[in-house]
């Protein structure tokens, strides 16, 4: 992805979005190998509620 300049970040993101929003946390830890207390959080940030996922965002910086 880098080679052709596409956000590998953002790609990430969205897919463990998507995947809390159909699966459950547990779940998600195991297959992506992520702790259950991070699959948690992320699950609270994929929640209906976008304000707290927002409001973790740090302002992209300008060069």
């Amino acid at each position: 992805m880098k080679r052709h300049s596409l956000p590998a970040r953002a790609a990430h993101n969205t897919a463990m979005v998507e995947a809390l929003t159909d699966l459950p946390p547990i779940v998600i830890s195991d297959l992506v190998g992520v702790s259950p207390v991070t699959a948690a959080r992320w699950a609270r940030l994929a929640g209906d509620n976008w304000s707290d996922y927002l409001a973790t965002r740090q302002p992209a910086q300008r060069r």
